[in-house]
């Protein structure tokens, strides 16, 4: 693969830091309490466009060094205090002032996914919904996406306690794109039990983009976006680093994560490392054998804040080891199997160990975001390089079955023009080159290589109350699969059987997007968009021919498939008071020949001695609609009563049969209660949470599925933050599935071999920074 791309934006970045300018622009003042006057300590100053801000000290100030000239979005936050979102002209001022009002009510925050420029959320006309990082952290899970499957409209893909694929408004695979500091993730997540090797402390914010956004991220972007944002760097002048510890009961998971980051003049540095290390899960029957897992992740932040903007340089490295279930199990006894057909007994049912068959996973990734600020305008430049390995060993720990090797180069630019401050215009290019080798003796998909590029325009206008956006995009996606030949005994030959035969296609498209919103008053706020889609079949739909380990079948390709299309219309009304939110998204989505597996009329195939069900890749003119409803009642501070509702309706209209992998009708419904302390107290804001999840039966279902009844979950939490010699502690205790349910999530894989999810969890954490140097401290 062509590196140059990769070393020429590095040698940018670097003759950047090189050549800068020192000069360096300033901003500064006080943050208070606006009804008595008191000073907030620790309320955050933030600029989405720069990636940086600031904290405010004992006696509320704050100052940001090295700032470019211009208007630039700052939003000012504080636990418990409604977010200011506001633009300042840098040209004309070097200090402001901030005072913050109290408010149970979650003001809009700024959001970068899906937009040209940082923006309100409620002035972007597609639905987001951002996570913080504690939402993340005190969720009881064990991935990152397991973490975000709270969120109304999104659903997971399991398998075991480790693996987890997202789901947005039903649709999953690569229809949904993975964005990771700036870069499109990419590990053959066609594949069911392929997660996303993202390590979930190191990620500050998500934000979940639902709906095409294809205007943007081109080919893959159908479904949505899950955009996962780095942390704010620490301020000028500081060392400092965090410590977030987690131990979960089910499978005695063990996560711990230590960062340490600084920043001297605008030079920035970060460092984190984690380890988690989990044995076999609990169902409520049985310990699930061959579940355990590790994971062992390392990431590497350099940059540099400067007047013309800033750059940064990321490394990071993913690993991790897990059991694969096979489910395999005793005519009589139903004891779990080993690989080798010996009964499993309790202990071993409970280990940490990982036996065959598991797979081993390692994704390594280098990539440069930089942003420069020119007289208003912005050039905006992300390139990242990444290696993914993937080896699963069924049969011996000595030697991978397959074995794949995929190396991607993404990149992405933008130019933004910012008009008078209420228009602006943006275009842009961005791609990949990507290529796949099979490196082990078992063959799922052949070796390929693909070309990907695309470019758009797009523009925005605001005013007072409305804001309205539009852009149009043009996609061209070649795949060239490299033919393979075995002799009699499985070896690649020049003459025998062809598992792959070679092929070349090529897919284009043009798609766009337009929406506005609008703020009828203080209470009340529109959103609608419409929206052109746009997918090339993946390497698996398109090559596929071999068996899949992980999901128990043999799967069978179509280099024939042609292009997904979709054109979706979504709408959004979101109500404010005093004691009241709530937020109503409907969506219809019409898709022409939609891709999907399935098995007809119980094919099978026989391959190595055993029987496997046959998967084709099949496609047809398809539909899915639904809605999401969030209601939050608050009558009184201290009391939260949280409520949401989505629902997805999916049907193939060329067929008339079901799509397959429809989450269920589902609800959630939590109260909190949090205790409001004196700003003195070293404990700060305690709180109580109690939650229902209410899951529905899912009967509409494809023939090759199984219907899955209802259950109910309930689940708690508690916790607090402690304050100790100025730095803010956080401890918390979650649990889920209390009542110890046995039950089947419907999009678990793991039910089609009696496996039910996990039973009774309660996760322990604590989140502990620490400061280690202070410039600017004061003696």
């Amino acid at each position: 693969m062509n590196i140059l791309p990769v070393r020429l934006s590095f040698l940018v970045s670097f003759l950047l830091w090189i050549t800068s300018s020192y000069s360096q622009g300033t901003l500064s003042g006080k943050i208070t309490d606006k009804e008595n006057g008191e000073s907030l300590i620790g309320a955050t100053v933030y600029i989405p466009d720069l990636k940086t801000g600031a904290s405010s000290d004992k006696d509320g100030n704050y100052t940001i060094r090295n700032l470019p000239s211009g208007s630039l979005l700052f939003q000012v936050s504080y636990i418990g205090y409604k977010s200011i979102t506001v633009t300042i002209d840098l040209r004309k001022t070097t200090t402001r002032n901030f005072e913050l009002t109290e408010s149970v009510i979650e003001s809009q925050e700024v959001v970068i996914t899906g937009n040209a420029l940082s923006s309100e959320n409620s002035r972007s006309s597609v639905s987001i919904t951002p996570i913080n990082k504690l939402q993340l952290f005190t969720t009881p899970s064990t991935n990152i996406i397991n973490a975000i499957a709270t969120v109304p409209g999104v659903s997971e893909i399991t398998t075991g306690g480790e693996i987890s694929k997202p789901v947005i408004r039903g649709l999953s695979y690569n229809h949904v794109v993975t964005l990771n500091e700036g870069v499109r993730q990419e590990g053959s997540q066609w594949g069911d039990e392929h997660g996303i090797e993202i390590d979930q402390f190191s990620v500050d914010r998500i934000e979940v983009l639902k709906g095409p956004a294809s205007l943007f991220y081109g080919s893959d972007a159908m479904g949505g976006v899950i955009n996962i944002l780095e942390p704010v760097p620490a301020e000028n002048g500081k060392v400092k680093g965090e410590v977030a510890s987690q131990f979960s009961t089910s499978n005695r998971l063990f996560s711990n994560s230590l960062m340490v980051e600084g920043n001297q003049g605008g030079f920035l540095w970060r460092l984190r490392g984690t380890y988690k290390n989990a044995a076999a899960y609990k169902t409520p029957p049985e310990y699930v054998y061959n579940s355990a897992f590790t994971e062992n992740n390392y990431n590497l932040l350099l940059g540099l804040v400067r007047k013309w903007g800033f750059t940064h340089l990321h490394v990071s490295a993913f690993n991790t080891k897990i059991g694969m279930i096979d489910g395999t199990r005793d005519s009589v006894t139903r004891q779990f199997l080993d690989y080798q057909g010996n009964p499993v007994s309790d202990e071993q049912a409970r280990s940490r160990k990982i036996e065959v068959p598991y797979q081993i996973v390692n994704h390594y990734q280098a990539s440069s975001s930089t942003n420069l600020f020119l007289k208003n305008s912005q050039v905006r430049f992300n390139i990242g390089y990444q290696v993914n390995k993937r080896r699963e060993f069924a049969v011996t720990p000595d030697m991978p079955g397959l074995y794949l090797q995929l190396a991607t180069l993404a990149y992405d630019a933008r130019y933004t023009l910012q008009l008078h401050e209420s228009f602006e215009f943006v275009a842009g290019i961005s791609g990949m080159t990507q290529s796949n080798l099979n490196k082990g003796v078992e063959f799922l998909v052949p070796d390929y290589d693909l070309q990907d590029w695309g470019g758009f325009v797009y523009g925005k206008k605001s005013w007072e109350k409305f804001t309205l956006n539009a852009g149009i995009r043009f996609d061209y996606r070649s795949i060239t699969g490299k033919s393979m030949i075995h002799d009699s005994l499985g070896n690649p030959a020049t003459s025998g059987d062809t598992v792959f035969p070679g092929f070349h296609t090529g897919f284009s498209a043009v798609t766009g997007s337009a929406g506005f919103t609008f703020r009828l008053n203080k209470t009340f706020n529109l959103k609608f968009n419409v929206g052109r889609g746009f997918r090339a079949p993946n390497i698996a739909e398109l090559g596929a021919n071999g068996v899949h380990e992980g999901t128990f079948r043999y799967e069978i390709g179509n280099p024939l498939l042609k292009p997904e299309t979709s054109l979706q219309v979504d709408g959004e009304i979101s109500a404010n008071i005093k004691w009241l939110s709530a937020v109503f998204n409907g969506f219809y989505n019409v898709i022409d020949n939609y891709i999907y597996a399935r098995n007809f009329n119980g094919e099978m195939k026989t391959s190595g001695g055993k029987a496997y069900q046959v998967f084709r890749y099949i496609q047809g003119n398809s539909v899915l609609k639904g809605f999401e409803f969030e209601l939050d009642i608050h009558p009184v501070d201290a009391l939260h009563f949280d409520n949401n509702i989505d629902y997805v309706w999916g049907k193939n209209l060329s067929s008339g049969i079901w799509l397959p992998y429809i989450p269920a009708l589902h609800t959630m419904h939590d109260i909190r209660w949090t205790y409001k302390t004196p700003r003195a107290s070293w404990l700060n804001a305690p709180y109580l949470e109690a939650g229902l999840e209410i899951h529905f039966g899912q009967y509409n279902t494809d023939t090759f599925e199984t219907c899955t009844p209802g259950y109910v979950l309930i689940n708690a939490s508690v916790g607090a933050n402690l304050k100790v010699q100025n730095q803010v502690w956080t401890v918390y205790i979650s649990g889920k599935n209390l009542a110890d349910e046995k039950y089947f999530d419907h999009l678990s894989r793991l039910k089609y071999v009696g496996i039910y999810n996990m039973g009774r969890n309660i996760t322990f954490g604590l989140i502990l920074p620490f400061g280690i140097y202070d410039h600017n401290k004061k003696d």
